[in-house]
């Protein structure tokens, strides 16, 4: 979609630009009306494909930019996709599209970049994306909260128990209480293997438990582990 500015044919005269005009007719910079009104373009839109689901806000924040042309293909079958990102400028993906031989076949010469709405590129030809332009980005902190607290919950879900106690009230009307006290956390032992974005906001968050946490990542210097009160260690089988 293109954006055009009016300008009226006296307008161009007076100011003298007949001729610059003319050449922007033929290279399509300017078109003419029958009415004789001619428009300059000044702006062409982005045409953004939403190729995956992705939170509502994001797609409000595309929607509200007067600059960009939104199209939501989530839903769409992935051969048809194939036609529909061919003018695209930007395509966001996730997971469940391939960037692959087809893909990158069907926007090349036009998609300037593609967004992994996450982090993980696995699915991502980034080598084929690079032959022919195609820049590839991705949000590597996008998601880092969300799996911290998410594994907290799974650890304190097992520790006190929550599945098994909620299934045999839930579905046997039964509840025993004794059978599912649980244990704490105060004084365990957790061992985190990669003390990354999210196994070292884990280990902070698992401190406040008062575990004693102890940190495997043989691709970090020893002082992130320390300088947050988690031990590290360079043998696996601590």
């Amino acid at each position: 979609m293109i954006i055009y500015l009016e300008l009226t044919i006296n307008l161009l005269i007076s100011s003298g630009e007949k001729e610059i005009v003319e050449e922007l007719i033929k290279s399509g910079q300017v078109k003419e009306t029958e009415s004789g009104i001619k428009y300059l373009k000044i702006m062409e839109k982005l045409k953004i494909v939403v190729c995956d689901h992705i939170h509502e806000e994001g797609l409000n924040i595309l929607r509200r930019d007067d600059k960009i042309e939104m199209i939501f293909a989530a839903d769409m079958d992935k051969t048809a996709l194939l036609d529909v990102i061919k003018e695209a400028d930007v395509a966001i993906t996730r997971s469940s599209t391939d960037v692959d031989d087809k893909f990158i076949n069907a926007v090349k010469g036009k998609m300037k970049a593609i967004v992994r709405a996450g982090v993980g590129v696995d699915n991502v030809d980034i080598p084929g994306c690079s032959k022919e332009g195609i820049i590839v980005m991705n949000v590597p902190t996008a998601n880092t909260i969300a799996a911290v607290e998410l594994t907290m919950t799974h650890m304190l879900s097992c520790m006190r128990m929550f599945p098994y106690s909620h299934d045999h009230l839930k579905n046997q009307r039964i509840w025993k209480r004794e059978k599912w006290y649980g244990y704490e956390l105060k004084g365990k032992k957790l061992g985190v293997i990669g003390f990354g974005n999210i196994g070292s906001r884990f280990g902070i968050r698992s401190r406040a438990f008062e575990i004693d946490v102890i940190a495997y990542d043989p691709y970090i210097h020893p002082s992130k582990a320390s300088d947050v009160g988690v031990k590290y260690t360079t043998n696996f089988d601590d």
